[in-house]
């Protein structure tokens, strides 16, 4: 059991899927935990669940001016934050490079990449007040081993890598000798969010393709990568900066 007593912790993308679970898990565990998130129903839904240890806040991440009002909230409430889980995505639908819609570029990039920048930017703001904190992105195995079809989601994946490994490197030893971590999970399949039921149901070829592409033969599920984060996040993973983790039943390992 990890153990976030007193701990304030901001989960973006929180109310649904892999970010419910973590908020979930974080608040058993003793944080305070911030959620961010476009509905404002489910936001409600979730606070109410969850109970006085979460607290939901209305934030579109690929607007600036919404995030800087959301950290202002942040920082007027609880005047510190000592933990980020960055999971605020959108995907696109398949097709080649040559076919693809520049409108469903710009909405991927938007949310995947410049709202990953703009909670990145106020999280080590905050964190850097105090000399010290962890923050873990969402990847996805897509950023680790590129798939055809998917050029926005690869390309924000990449770059959110990329983000990771520079804020790693610029806040593993502080001035004052304090460290901010930063670390990315990168999910393969997993059950939920961008694989819904649904959305299986729908396309039964893409959910074999998925199943397929694994060693393991098999999706994985939010709380297998919630285990992940709650590590990156916890003071157990204390030498840990700048990792990539693979959380994809071997789908970035190659093929057999």
């Amino acid at each position: 059991m990890y153990d976030f007593l007193g701990k304030v912790c901001l989960v973006t993308g929180g109310t649904s899927g892999i970010g419910e679970t973590v908020s979930e898990r974080l608040i058993k565990a003793g944080a305070d935990v911030i959620v961010f998130g476009r509905d404002e129903e489910k936001g409600a839904a979730l606070a109410d669940r969850l109970g006085e240890h979460c607290r939901f806040i209305a934030c579109d991440v690929g607007d600036p001016a919404q995030v800087e009002q959301a950290f202002a909230t942040i920082r007027s409430a609880y005047g510190r934050l000592d933990c980020a889980f960055n999971n605020a995505g959108v995907t696109a639908k398949y097709g080649a490079l040559a076919q693809s819609c520049p409108e469903d570029w710009m909405k991927v990039m938007n949310i995947n990449v410049n709202g990953t920048y703009h909670c990145m930017r106020h999280e080590l703001q905050l964190m850097l007040t105090r000399g010290t904190g962890a923050i873990v992105n969402t990847s996805s195995c897509a950023g680790v081993v590129p798939i055809g079809g998917q050029v926005a989601y690869v390309a924000s994946k990449q770059a959110i890598n990329g983000m990771t490994q520079v804020a790693s490197i610029e806040n593993a030893r502080l001035e004052d000798g304090g460290c901010i971590r930063v670390n990315a999970v990168a999910p393969g399949p997993i059950l939920g969010g961008m694989n819904s039921e649904a959305r299986l149901k729908a396309a039964p070829e893409n959910t074999q393709r998925k199943i397929n592409v694994t060693s393991m033969k098999r999706f994985g599920t939010a709380d297998e990568v919630a285990n992940a984060v709650l590590w990156l996040l916890s003071d157990q993973s204390a030498y840990v900066t700048g990792v990539i983790m693979p959380i994809d039943g071997g789908y970035a390992s190659g093929k057999f």
